[in-house]
């Protein structure tokens, strides 16, 4: 299947979304599930579009790239078409359960067994020096909200979201960060290096 890489309009974004039907990283849900429920989460708690977005994308990487790499992958896949904040919680968001597992001794028992797993490959518990610097970041509040939305997105007994309000999100952040793009004078989202869809 011929996916566009990257993403150079919300369509294009809302393709890579699509083509994750299916895909299993072993949780109870598939990856478009667990991320149209994180989504959605959020939209119903009233976050902003751009949290929405980041939300609906934040494993755009899931079995694509390494999971140690999937954050930063998505978040640098999306930047140009989405802008810094939502492809910051993007990327950070695996930093978002090392920072809850580093600080809350209770966060580790309510992971889903992936997680665990893979907490050790993104970068286990988080150095006194990472935590601080983390909690410091002025999107850090958004982040650690995102993953608690993040962990509960994942009930395969949950009735299917409404995805309408969510693609509709994913327009409007696509639409605003092109028009700030050209308030400041700056191209079209850039062309990157193709990107690979095969699963690794």
């Amino acid at each position: 299947m011929d996916l566009p890489w990257p993403p150079r309009s919300a369509d294009d974004a809302w393709a890579l979304l699509e083509a994750q039907r299916g895909m299993s990283d072993g949780e109870a849900v598939d990856i478009w599930t667990h991320q149209v429920q994180t989504a959605d989460a959020l939209r119903q708690e009233g976050a902003d579009d751009e949290m929405v977005v980041a939300g609906l994308l934040h494993d755009i990487g899931d079995g694509r790239v390494s999971p140690a790499a999937h954050g930063p992958w998505g978040g640098a896949l999306v930047r140009d078409l989405l802008g810094e904040r939502v492809a910051w919680l993007i990327a950070t968001h695996t930093e978002a359960k090392r920072y809850a597992c580093t600080t809350d001794p209770a966060y580790w028992d309510g992971l889903s067994p992936v997680s665990r797993r893979t907490l050790e490959a993104q970068g286990g518990r988080m150095s006194a020096a990472e935590a601080e610097r983390f909690r410091s970041h002025r999107w850090f509040p958004d982040a650690m909200r995102m993953r608690r939305c993040d962990d509960a997105g994942k009930d395969p007994d949950a009735p299917p979201a409404d995805t309408a309000p969510l693609r509709q999100a994913l327009r409007r952040v696509a639409g605003a960060e092109l028009q700030r793009r050209r308030s400041a004078g700056a191209s079209a989202p850039a062309d990157r290096p193709a990107f690979s869809d095969r699963r690794r």
